[in-house]
């Protein structure tokens, strides 16, 4: 069977199992997945995902990222090449990273107390599989991530999330692909998994922290064409509410609408969560389908999504990984209460895209970004133009997205090259649209 992993990218090869492995370092990048900037731009925090198993385990660490605007000699300009280099080592936070499993996937931000609040992060490892939670504790002598890990840099069972507390039988299943926190203030974080079909709920105000709250299984459909158990999800977002005009099963937008993709079916699904209950309320699916189905061999067809504006609109952007192109999906609410879901939009793209952000500067163009693992390369599409400005060639395995809209800088984790890519979105900027440093 083909194997696929978390980060939508084919999982490497298991060449370290029933072997002795060398126990893992959390001061160098090795193979990262997951990116999250601090809400400063300050920090960036990195997964090392351990996705070949060469190493005991994989974990979480943190990165300064003063050098790249001069603060330290981290970095040094390499004008053959017209970009920095920086030495992620010199970078490194001591003390602020945590052991983990592996194939560590993305990571996600959490401000449990609201946005004056403290720090929180939540990521999911594939094995064991368990979404794991952290507080970033600021303190005199610098940043740190608490996970309950005691000596052995363990994190505990509280912050190791695979079963529910309070509702027996209730498991996390294998595959978890990513962790999304709603943006819509609702305060819960959806979990799609990979294969298995399934997809889970994190209640993220529970008595201790995050819990694992609610399993729904056979969720996602199986791919019914070339008869492989592959069934699962890979992007979630939740849809704008708006009170003149809400959505069938927003029960008059007291409950978010969550849209989420098929990984190996081409469509979405919408679902919802039940104030009160802490359960996943599964709803219609609406077919994305651009080629005969049928003609597409054992392939991803689905990847990320998201909608342009959290704060309103109706338009919600869908990475197809094959054939590979960016969808523009319009969900205005029709006479009967559902969503149109209907593509107004197809944009083709580099080999095998996956994963999505968008970018919303203050004046100027709105931009989504989408990473193509096959080829190492970045997209970077106009989102009122409806047309690729750059397309650049960044690291191999080119994979998850942070932006920072105020240095308004886009980090992309290159998981095979085992670096990180930094990408100008600056318009005033010589670099503009162009990778301008590398961290390796």
């Amino acid at each position: 069977m083909r194997a696929v992993a978390i980060a939508g990218t084919l999982l490497l090869g298991i060449a370290a199992c029933g072997r002795d492995r060398p126990e893992a370092t959390l001061d160098d990048l090795r193979q990262p997945t997951g990116v999250a900037l601090s809400p400063e731009g300050r920090l960036l925090f990195v997964t090392n995902g351990n996705w070949d198993r060469s190493q005991e385990r994989g974990g979480v660490l943190t990165l300064d990222l003063a050098p790249l605007d001069g603060g330290g000699k981290a970095c040094v300009d390499v004008p053959a090449d017209g970009r920095l280099r920086c030495d992620a080592k010199a970078m490194v936070v001591p003390g602020a990273a945590v052991g983990l499993g592996s194939a560590v996937g993305n990571l996600a931000i959490d401000r449990p107390g609201g946005e004056g609040g403290p720090l929180r992060l939540l990521t999911v490892q594939r094995l064991p599989a368990a979404v794991v939670w952290m507080d970033v504790i600021e303190s005199g002598g610098g940043p740190t991530l608490d996970c309950g890990q005691a000596q052995d840099g363990e994190c505990d069972d509280v912050h190791m999330l695979d079963q529910a507390f309070d509702r027996p039988g209730v498991e996390l299943p294998d595959d978890p692909s990513r962790v999304v926190v709603d943006d819509q203030g609702y305060r819960f974080a959806y979990v799609p998994h990979l294969l298995g079909g399934a997809i889970s709920l994190i209640a993220l105000d529970g008595e201790l922290g995050p819990e694992l709250a609610d399993v729904v299984g056979e969720f996602y459909r199986s791919d019914p064409f070339d008869e492989t158990e592959y069934a699962g999800g890979f992007g979630v977002d939740a849809r704008p509410c708006d009170l003149a005009n809400p959505p069938a099963g927003s029960r008059e937008c007291t409950r978010s609408v969550l849209y989420t993709s098929q990984r190996f079916f081409p469509s979405v699904r919408r679902f919802a969560v039940a104030p009160g209950l802490d359960v996943l309320v599964p709803g219609d699916e609406s077919s994305l389908a651009t080629v005969n189905p049928e003609g597409v061999h054992q392939q991803p067809y689905l990847g990320d999504l998201a909608f342009e504006d959290p704060a309103g609109g109706t338009s919600l952007l869908v990475v197809q990984t094959t054939p590979a192109s960016l969808l523009r999906v319009d969900t205005t609410v029709a006479d009967d209460g559902d969503p149109r879901d209907a593509i107004v939009g197809m944009l083709p793209l580099c080999e095998q895209p996956n994963l999505l952000a968008i970018h919303r500067p203050s004046d100027g163009e709105a931009l989504a970004l989408v990473s193509c693992y096959a080829q190492g390369e970045l997209a970077i599409v106009g989102l009122s133009s409806w047309r690729v400005l750059a397309q650049l060639e960044l690291g191999e395995g080119a994979d998850e997205i942070a932006i920072d809209p105020v240095a308004q800088r886009a980090y992309v984790a290159n998981t095979l090259d085992d670096s990180i890519s930094v990408v100008s979105l600056d318009r005033d900027a010589a670099g503009y649209l162009s990778e301008i440093a590398r961290i390796e």
